[in-house]
């Protein structure tokens, strides 16, 4: 028996934590992401690679290993904070049976294998960091999508109409993946901005961390498990101490320009005036390149499905 989920699911409804069945074997929609997340932040750190030039065999070596101590640092951390659902040793392993990582944990794990490889291979760490945290990012809006249609790290109770219904959960409950998701979406486009013009090394991985904890710590309200608060604080402190020990600038200068700029803004009409036309243009190009995109993913989709035998429905 054969059975393969729709692409879409009911977003409104049950998520789907099964992606495809053949006969007694089960592949989980979490696991399928993981997979995609995995190759997506692959080829982030492949294209960066070449737009360095940048050694991409040893580059990308370097990446699989800091990614497999990544996954390995949030699995052992996942596992140690749900003893209960870790009866056998070998729902360690088997993901499908217990599905379940933990960024911080992940965090900590790709850290520390990066900094080992670093000083063993005698690469500049900031540079690898660089590079790895922007397939970090691109993992981690897969790893969303993944837990939104598993049903882990679920948000909490809501009346809202976009609310949803998760696996094991009673009541319906904010989409906090999805929204997570847009978030990061947002800030990678940001960081791959910086990342493909001149720079500062450690810069990318500063801003990348700031986005990161900001995201979390703005939706953490939002989810039923609140314990990630100290940890993303902790992470915009380590950004931005990272960002303003590698350029030697004080916290106290951008300090002076924003409340210059917040004086000005209630102040002067013709200063908000400015900032909301800024606004409404850059809400329109972002608009008008998504729409261009999208419209380009579909031709493309469309094409690979007709080379395929493939029809739409």
């Amino acid at each position: 028996m054969l059975s393969i989920i729709g692409p879409y699911g009911r977003l409104l409804g049950v998520m789907f934590p099964v992606f495809l069945s053949i006969g007694n074997y089960s592949l989980s929609s979490f696991g399928v992401f993981l997979a995609l997340g995995f190759l997506l932040g692959i080829f982030l750190v492949w294209r960066l690679s070449r737009a360095w030039d940048l050694d991409e065999e040893k580059t990308l070596d370097i990446t699989l290993l800091t990614l497999l101590g990544g996954f390995l640092g949030a699995r052992i951390y996942f596992a140690i904070e749900h003893l209960q659902d870790f009866s056998s040793p070998l729902n360690l392993i088997l993901i499908n049976k217990a599905p379940g990582l933990s960024f911080w944990g992940g965090i900590l794990g790709g850290w520390l294998t990066l900094v080992f490889l670093a000083r063993r291979k005698r690469l500049n760490f900031w540079q690898l960091a660089d590079i790895g945290v922007v397939g970090l990012l691109g993992g981690l809006i897969m790893s969303n999508i993944g837990c939104f249609l598993g049903g882990c790290d679920i948000g909490s109770p809501s009346k809202a109409f976009f609310a949803v219904t998760m696996i094991g959960s009673v009541g319906k409950r904010w989409p906090i993946q999805i929204i997570e998701a847009l978030f990061l979406t947002v800030s990678l486009a940001n960081v791959w901005f910086h990342a493909t013009h001149f720079h500062q090394r450690g810069k990318i991985v500063s801003l990348a961390f700031v986005y990161i904890g900001v995201s979390k710590l703005v939706l953490e309200p939002f989810r039923q498990d609140h314990s990630g608060v100290i940890f993303s604080v902790l992470f915009i402190l380590l950004g931005a101490t990272i960002f303003y020990r590698l350029t030697k600038q004080t916290p106290l200068i951008h300090l002076k320009i924003l409340r210059q700029f917040l004086i000005k803004f209630f102040t002067d009409p013709n200063s908000r005036k400015d900032v909301v036309q800024t606004l409404n243009k850059t809400w329109y190009n972002q608009k008008t390149a998504l729409g261009w995109r999208w419209r380009n993913f579909k031709k493309l989709l469309k094409k690979l499905l007709r080379r395929s035998n493939v029809k739409l429905s």
